[in-house]
């Protein structure tokens, strides 16, 4: 299902072209000379039953080897799936989609449903994709652990509130445990307080003598016990200084010499032994390793291509075999990566050595990149290239397919790489940024960059940005803009015609010319289906069953409506926010019949996923629709609530047009609730609230009433809602007027 994030309307075919990338879901294969670690594995595996693991210290400290070796011990028996983290997770669409594949290879087919939830809105993860993974991993008969590598790299606060909320929700069917080389902000002490965490850090990783002279000795080193303690102490038993150290050590006559060079516990001495390692590397060698350093993971075809030789193949196994920091990522020796720690270093020795080669570098990596189809990576390297030319036109091509499969942030996250300048003057990259902007909810930003595509948009794209306006006044509630700006896309001969024509039969509706809506929406429907378009279907049809009920037209009212529920079948269909319209119809169908239990649940139903993303309107419609169910069966608090906060949305919308008037009604039917009793509310009412009552007689907003008074917007909000309680009030003109009744204005 092609899933357009914002509005299905506009939804076009782009088949997604993210890939996943296998390595990242391969535990690191060990190098020979590693020690068995098996003081910890017996904490890692031993104890009750846990939720979280955390492996917190430096890097070179052997994170990442201590749980890869925790798996394959003589204490574990349970399956691990392996996930390794990088910053282009830092979208949790993403991020969920690799822990998905990750768990999928130890149980095959788990989270279909999460998957399909996570091709659509991004503020899906909490709502539904995670529930549907817990639920699946509730379901299986065997435990299995989760490995989260280097989750540093995360930086996403909602990946952090999403996976505190797994945690807090997680069976016993699974333990996550993580590397990173900090504190993760994930509730740390509130899982220790339970005994669900095992918390392990840098001194427990540190090596002991023994440890170390085990370490030296795999790697062919036979030395003194004094000396193995003395380079002990001076690394502090760290594993990559002690692993140098070994390195330099190797065909050296004299290692005490060496090893008295060491300077205390000079924390430094990486860079004096990387240094000395590459400093025993042939020039070919040499090279190899510091121009290759630009990249994040490393192939030899990749290699050959950076470099512009032809013997990567042959060099990645001399540095393989040099036990030289190398990890493999998959167990046929293809993909590799180089240890941060010692990545970094030669970083640093290229900025040192060549700094006008590693542009020219980044550019061959991501035409390389760009040619097999990897789209995050050739951006990464335009980008770091310098090349923004090029950068923009990979965003330009790609962005649309990211953005329909939810991944908003990946998409942010390449406009963020570019200069402002960059995006502001690139039409296409001024419509992808209104369009992430619009998902988000953030109407005022999407004005902003819509202004700033119209502005420079010309052509083709000219249609593209009025489809844009045309949904974006139509999220904020400005219905005859919407239509002129539906009109315009009509006319330009959008390629969005779904969008353009669902648009317009939508604001003909609300305009009260339901026959030419009917043929405006009919035409959408059928443009939508041409294009296998299931939700503009379903939000056409959804719309036409509200002009049937509202025409008498009962049953064909609910045939609309049932066709609109119907027109998908994956799991993230029935959970999209366009249905709210069909429940809206279902309620009102109901409520026609006198069923009013249906009539309810419908009602509810629509304003659960109007809450997931539809704008001022529907949002309003649905909170109507709900309030009058509630007052019909006896909860008129409830009722009264809803109906407020509808009269709060509709007072926001620059042109509600025929919803101001359902709202007025509704208004009106709402029995007001008699007192028994005749006196002033003025003791019932709190001094502020006195305050804000007599503020909401004004033209004053509700933020401007919030500026006068020096409180936030929120509680403007707060005592709003608690003088429409006590007056037993619907609206604010509701509230003005009972308040000079009883002569509190």
């Amino acid at each position: 299902m092609d899933v357009q994030a914002t509005d299905p309307a506009t939804a076009r075919h782009h088949p997604f072209s993210g890939v996943v990338v296998t390595t990242k879901l391969h535990v690191p294969t060990a190098r020979p000379g590693l020690v068995e670690r098996t003081r910890l594995h017996a904490i890692l595996a031993g104890g009750g039953p846990r939720k979280l693991t955390v492996v917190e210290a430096p890097a070179g400290s052997g994170k990442t080897t201590l749980l890869a070796h925790w798996q394959t011990s003589e204490f574990e028996s349970r399956p691990f799936a392996w996930l390794s983290l990088d910053e282009a997770d830092n979208d949790p669409a993403q991020f969920w989609t690799y822990v998905v594949e990750a768990l999928r290879t130890v149980e095959k087919g788990i989270g279909a449903e999460t998957v399909a939830v996570l091709d659509g809105r991004e503020d899906n993860v909490l709502e539904l994709a995670l529930p549907a993974l817990v639920n699946e991993l509730a379901a299986l008969d065997r435990q299995l652990v989760l490995v989260l590598d280097d989750y540093h790299a995360i930086e996403d606060e909602d990946v952090h509130e999403q996976l505190a909320w797994l945690l807090d929700h997680l069976p016993p069917t699974l333990e996550v445990a993580l590397t990173s080389r900090v504190d993760p902000p994930l509730r740390l002490a509130r899982l220790r307080a339970r005994g669900e965490l095992v918390h392990v850090r840098a001194g427990e990783l540190r090596f002991n003598v023994e440890e170390a002279d085990e370490m030296l000795a795999g790697l062919g080193l036979e030395l003194e016990k004094p000396d193995v303690e003395q380079l002990q102490e001076r690394t502090e038993g760290w594993a990559a200084g002690l692993y140098l150290a070994a390195l330099s050590l190797r065909g050296r006559a004299d290692a005490r010499e060496f090893i008295d060079s060491f300077t205390g516990d000079d924390r430094h001495l990486v860079d004096y032994l990387a240094g000395e390692v590459l400093d025993e590397q042939s020039a070919d060698v040499r090279r190899f390793l510091v121009r290759t350093s630009v990249l994040r993971r490393l192939c030899a075809p990749l290699c050959d291509a950076v470099t512009e030789g032809g013997r990567s193949l042959e060099l990645l196994a001399e540095i393989e075999r040099s036990n030289l920091f190398l990890v493999a990522l998959d167990n046929r020796r293809e993909w590799y990566r180089y240890h941060h720690l010692f990545g970094r270093l030669l970083q640093l020795e290229l900025e040192r050595a060549e700094p006008e080669l590693a542009p020219e570098l980044h550019r061959r990596a991501s035409e390389w990149f760009r040619s097999e189809g990897h789209v995050g990576d050739a951006i990464h390297h335009a980008a770091a290239a310098g090349d923004l030319e090029a950068a923009a036109n990979l965003i330009a091509d790609n962005w649309m397919s990211f953005f329909n499969h939810g991944r908003l942030a990946t998409v942010a996250a390449w406009l963020d790489a570019l200069p402002a300048k960059a995006v502001e003057t690139d039409r296409r990259l001024a419509v992808a940024r209104a369009w992430v902007a619009l998902d988000r909810g953030r109407l005022d930003e999407a004005g902003h960059w819509i202004a700033t595509a119209e502005s420079v948009a010309s052509g083709e794209l000219e249609s593209e940005v009025a489809v844009l306006g045309a949904v974006h006044r139509f999220k904020i509630g400005d219905v005859g803009a919407a239509r002129a700006a539906a009109e315009r896309a009509i006319a330009l001969e959008s390629f969005s015609a779904t969008a353009a024509s669902c648009i317009l039969g939508i604001t003909l509706h609300l305009s009260g010319k339901d026959a030419q809506a009917s043929t405006e929406l009919a035409r959408a429907v059928g443009l939508a289906r041409e294009e296998g378009n299931q939700l503009g279907a379903a939000y056409a049809l959804g719309y036409q069953a509200l002009i049937d009920v509202s025409a008498g037209r009962i049953e064909a009212a609910e045939e609309a409506a049932d066709a609109a529920l119907g027109e998908g079948t994956e799991p993230g269909f029935a959970q999209h926010f366009v249905l709210t319209i069909a429940h809206l119809a279902q309620a009102e169908v109901n409520k026609a019949r006198g069923h009013a239990a249906a009539a309810e649940e419908h009602a509810a139903r629509a304003l659960e996923l109007s809450r997931r993303g539809a704008g001022r309107l529907e949002l309003a419609a649905a909170l109507i629709a709900l309030a009058e169910a509630r007052q019909a069966g006896g909860d008129v608090d409830s009722a009264r609530e809803l109906l407020a906060e509808a009269s709060e949305l509709v007072e926001r919308c620059p042109d509600p047009a025929g919803l101001a008037g359902t709202l007025a009604d509704a208004t009106r039917r709402f029995a007001r609730p008699r007192r028994s009793r005749d006196l002033s509310l003025r003791d019932e009412l709190s001094d502020r609230e006195l305050a804000v009552l007599r503020l909401l007689s004004s033209s004053l907003s509700a933020r401007e009433i919030g500026n006068e008074l020096f409180v936030s917007l929120n509680t403007v909000k707060t005592h709003t809602k608690a003088i429409y309680r006590k007056l037993g009030a619907a609206s604010r003109e509701d509230a003005v007027e009972r308040g000079r009744e009883l002569h509190l204005i």
